[in-house]
């Protein structure tokens, strides 16, 4: 068997987490070189739904394609009514 020493097989035989992160978007992904992901880096608590996500989301239903987001609430709240009264 051959032993190949090209400069990808010398970086999947090293540990650093650069060549981990570069490679593994390549498709050389290896299990031993995953990041680990730290507990503080997740968001403490869910993000609550304010009414602008609210009227994005019935937006969406509605006419089904997703809004523009520059839209606020009185031009979301138009488009929806006049989607309303179109179908």
């Amino acid at each position: 068997m051959k032993k190949y020493n090209s400069y990808m097989d010398r970086a999947l035989q090293s540990s650093d987490p650069r060549y981990a992160r570069i490679l593994g978007k390549l498709g050389y992904e290896r299990r031993d070189l995953r990041a680990v992901e730290s507990v503080a880096a997740k968001p403490a608590s869910i993000p609550q739904h304010d009414e602008i996500t609210l009227l994005r989301a019935e937006y969406e239903r509605v006419v089904g394609k997703r809004p523009y987001m520059g839209w606020d609430e009185a031009k979301l709240r138009e488009k929806i009514a006049e989607a309303k009264a179109a179908s």
